[in-house]
């Protein structure tokens, strides 16, 4: 009894839960597909199941998601009835903010004795996620020959709709350059901009200067790329070993040896023994080593050389490496000895080093390498985010052949102050001890500011550091301020302020005069400008005021110059053509080195394309733009110009075995009429069980007239009494070697998946004998873009038992007949089934009814196509009532439903054939009746 009484109170404390609402509303679509840049439509139907009138309106929370086609302000529905009402949204930054997206709708009455259903929504799902764009200021980067190193600004923007992270990712960089800076997880906001600077550091400290191309690329997660940037990498030296985007081999697969034999001019060769590795432990642990040796023959002296060799263990709680030491502590650290680090956390570090300030780990030369002495240092980092970290270092450094002992101090911060500011600080001291002088204080600082909320982006960099500061930027004053607004979808107006005053001392212990007056320099940008973007292209105007200025010590002056510029930015990216344009013009009516005599004209124009098989690059300066151009002029030829035009062709060949780059170059120097002819090449071929052949080859001939020396502001000079300048000279450099690698698939966790895409004359799903391959099809996975080969095939390697789904551009009409997805548990073979397809366009005509109501914009009633073997192809009518289907050749049947939103169709169903290379074009004829009127007639 006291349970049948218990389970009657229950019901009795429920009757309100249970008690349906007066007022109840859904939408008609539960799911909606969307596209960026396009409309998308719903429908959403309120129903009074009262008697009584009621009057709703729209909570605030749920008006925040501003559409083309809102629900009125007020609804009016009398008892019992029903009403639907369109709804229209424009696919933007503003709209969708997540792939999978809510919409919410909460309705409320006025009257308060009336019950209305809490909330309902419909979930969008983003088809068409717009990537990441990654880009400098500059295609090109100088490396300064003072400190080898130069810092390079990275900017990301995300211009999708959606937040995107990912981190960056450098490759294709060669043996000897280094390069530190922020590589952890980022995530941007849509319209979001970030900046993040790296160092880069040349370690070549006794070879031929060189060029590289490094491949800057966004990845997230899983490892799928986002977006890319090819960035040029330029050493200023008077001898230049021509690049060719090579892969060094510190980039070739984990667990790697080769053995190379390297062939010179004048009778100068070496041999060469490189290998690199990484060993995956248990318990996260790993081991990597690095060998570089080689034993040089000449005909005045033979001996080895061991440089830039580690081995290095790293465990959860501490690391050891052992051999090459470099790292960036705001200063140059570099040479041999030991760095070990201890992790306090997850996020925080503690790093001691020891090393003696020599690069080479063995020698045999006989002859005094440069920078000998000792570094010590403590490091401690914590590295929370990207936008909360600190860092603090201690160091003392010996330099022998400076003669100068510096003691440093410097640290770092950066922490959030809102939901879309962070704040940087960082500042140092230090103090050098010089031989036969006193000793000299230094100190710096540096603020930054970067703020990204919605539409408008600022970034703010200062830095300051006295002239005998001990850290890299010695003698420094720049200040890096801009700003960017967006407005529309593509269009962003930006401005900037840039001030850049460079004023180091001790330069005078390098004995280059050249150097001395080139590093007393200062300039300063004052620029607005304004940038758009159409589908594959971007474009950007950034006109400019520029100002700079040299100190001379030696002849006691300051040259000083002003222009007016302008600079055309253009670019295009499309499956794998990239092309970029920079057009910088200028009209200087400064410049009081009278070298040129101002006011003249000069203009830089840089520009470059890269195909799957193809690429070109090309630079050109006319009349000077930088004001130490005027260094290696004299008064008789004040006329600054340097033309450099490069093709370039890389391709693969015998089922990818063989891999080839081949490029050719021709620079010219106006201002003493030397020209450089070169050409350069590079093949390896993959053999059975990991092994492959390498080969290396460049030559270069060099043609100059007369024979120049140039001094310290005074420019170029003939000097033709100097018989041992050459004016005519070739340079040769052979390469051969042999690999061998030691890995295997499954430790690498990866597999092949090679793909053969075909066009399916029957469309039954089927590869049947006779029908033709489908070479050039653009195939995208996990964002990874490849183009079909001839015979239709494209592989691509993948993560093992990870997911892949397969689609392609609709270019030359082509359309998958199904959307396939693997799973690449196994090296797999997959063939794919393409149609061709042909535009059916089709338009919804209103029939006007004597007692119909006015009818609504008819978006987003569903279309739908049936093939006569049951395929369906499916689309939305837009508000001008047009609908367009890309369909397979075949005969279709044509339907829409429209009922549930008062339209009615005067014919059901249209049978509509597609045949190929005719463009079909259809009218379907609606009636609107939201009201039912029924007439009586009477006798």
């Amino acid at each position: 009894m006291r349970i049948v009484f218990f389970i009657l109170g229950i019901v009795s404390c429920l009757p309100a839960a249970a008690q349906q609402p007066l007022v109840r509303y859904g939408f008609k679509y539960d799911t909606v597909s969307i596209r960026s840049g396009e409309t998308f439509s719903n429908s959403i139907w309120i129903e009074n199941s009262s008697n009584t009138e009621v009057l709703l309106f729209q909570t605030n929370f749920a008006a925040s998601v501003k559409g083309m086609l809102n629900l009125p302000d007020s609804i009016r529905l009398q008892g019992r009835e029903k009403k639907w009402y369109p709804l229209k949204y424009f696919a933007d930054r503003r709209t969708v903010h997540s792939n999978f997206q809510r919409f919410l709708i909460m309705l409320a009455p006025l009257q308060k004795d009336v019950t209305v259903q809490n909330a309902a929504f419909f979930t969008t799902h983003l088809q068409q996620i717009q990537g990441l764009v990654v880009d400098t200021d500059e295609p090109e980067i100088y490396l300064s020959q003072l400190s080898r190193q130069t810092s390079v600004p990275v900017r990301c923007y995300n211009n999708g709709l959606v937040p995107v992270s990912f981190h960056l990712d450098l490759s294709n960089i060669p043996e000897g350059l280094e390069f530190g800076g922020d590589i952890n997880e980022l995530t941007l906001a849509p319209g979001q901009q970030q900046t993040i600077v790296f160092t880069a550091t040349n370690k070549l400290r006794n070879r031929t200067a060189s060029d590289f191309l490094v491949l800057i690329r966004a990845l997230d997660k899983a490892g799928n790329q986002l977006a890319i940037k090819n960035l040029r990498m330029m050493s200023m030296s008077s001898d230049k070993r021509l690049g060719l985007n090579q892969l060094s081999f510190s980039q070739s697969p984990p667990n790697t040896i080769g053995m190379r034999y390297l062939s010179v001019n004048q009778g100068l060769s070496a041999y060469q023994f490189q290998g690199n590795g990484s060993f995956f432990l248990p318990d996260s642990q790993q081991l990597r080593y690095r060998i570089n040796a080689d034993y040089i023959t000449s005909p005045v002296q033979k001996g080895l050389n061991i440089y830039d060799t580690y081995i290095d263990y790293q465990s959860r709680k501490w690391g050891l490496r052992a051999g090459t030491i470099y790292d960036l502590l705001d200063f140059n650290l570099n040479g041999r000895g030991l760095k070990a680090g201890f992790k306090t956390s997850a996020n925080r570090s503690l790093t001691f080093y020891g090393v003696e300030n020599n690069y080479l780990l063995y020698n045999s030369l006989h002859y005094r390498p440069q920078g000998q002495g000792y570094t010590f240092a403590i490091a401690y980092q914590d590295q929370t985010s990207s936008v909360k970290n600190k860092s603090l270092t201690l160091l003392q450094s010996s330099n022998t052949w400076s003669h100068i002992n510096t003691s440093l101090l410097s640290g770092s911060i950066t922490i959030p102050v809102g939901k879309s500011t962070y704040i940087g600080a960082e500042a140092g001291y230090s103090l050098l001890h010089i031989k036969n002088a006193d000793a000299r204080s230094g100190v710096a600082g540096g603020l930054k500011i970067v703020h990204s909320n919605g539409r408008f982006r600022s970034y703010s960099y200062n830095y300051y550091s006295s002239p005998y500061y001990g850290g890299l930027k010695r003698g420094l004053l720049q200040l890096d301020n801009n700003m960017a607004l967006d407005f529309g979808r593509n269009n962003t107006l930006f401005a900037a302020i840039r001030l850049l005053n460079n004023n180091p001392r001790l330069l005078y212990y390098f004995g280059n005069e050249y150097l001395s007056a080139a590093s007393r320099y200062g300039n300063s940008t004052y620029e607005i400008g304004y940038g758009t973007r159409s589908g594959s292209w971007n474009i950007a105007f950034r006109p400019y005021y520029f100002t700079q200025y040299i100190q001379l010590q030696e002849k006691n002056e300051n040259w000083k110059s002003a222009s007016l510029r302008g600079k055309i930015n253009l670019g295009y990216a499309y499956a794998t053509h990239t092309f970029f344009l920079e057009a910088d013009n200028g009209y200087t009516f400064q410049n009081t080195s009278q070298r040129p005599q101002a006011p003249f004209l000069s203009s830089r124009v840089n520009t470059s394309y890269k195909g799957q098989v193809l690429g070109f690059s090309a630079f050109a300066q006319l009349n000077s733009y930088y004001l130490t151009d005027a260094l290696a002029l004299d008064l008789e030829r004040p006329k600054y110009t340097f033309l450099s035009l490069g093709p370039t062709a890389g391709f693969a060949v015998f089922q990818q075995r063989v891999s080839v780059n081949v490029g050719v170059t021709y620079n010219y120097s106006g201002y003493n009429h030397s020209s450089n002819y070169a050409v350069n090449g590079n093949l390896r071929w993959h053999l059975k069980n990991n092994w492959a052949v390498t080969a290396d080859m460049l030559y270069g001939i060099n043609v100059q007239p007369m024979a120049y020396n140039v001094t310290q502001g005074s420019g170029t000079s003939y000097d033709p009494g100097d018989p041992s300048l050459p004016y005519r000279y070739n340079s040769r450099q052979i390469r051969v070697g042999i690999e061998k690698s030691f890995h295997n698939q499954r430790e690498l966790q990866e597999r092949k998946l090679e793909l053969f895409f075909y066009a399916d004359l029957n469309t039954n799903g089927r590869y049947d004998e006779g029908e033709p391959t489908a070479p050039g099809v653009q195939v995208r996975i996990d964002g990874t873009m490849a183009v079909t080969n001839r015979k239709g095939l494209v592989k691509f390697t993948g993560e093992k038992n990870k997911s892949y789904s397969v689609s392609i551009l609709n270019n030359k009409n082509w359309s998958l007949l199904n959307s396939p997805e693997i799973v690449l548990t196994k090296n797999s073979r997959l063939e794919v089934a393409l149609v061709k397809t042909e535009l059916l366009t089709g338009k919804l005509v209103y029939v006007a009814d004597k007692y119909a109501d006015a009818p609504p914009p008819p978006a987003g009633i569903r279309v739908k196509a049936i093939s006569k073997n049951g395929a369906v192809f499916m689309t939305l009518i837009n508000e001008q009532g047009l609908f367009h289907l890309y369909l397979p050749e075949d005969q279709y049947l044509l339907s829409v439903d429209a009922g549930a939103l008062g339209f009615t169709m005067l014919q059901e169903n249209k049978m509509v054939q597609i045949r190929q290379q005719q463009q079909e074009t259809v009218e379907l004829k609606y009636t609107y009746r939201a009201r039912k009127v029924e007439i009586t007639q009477f006798n």
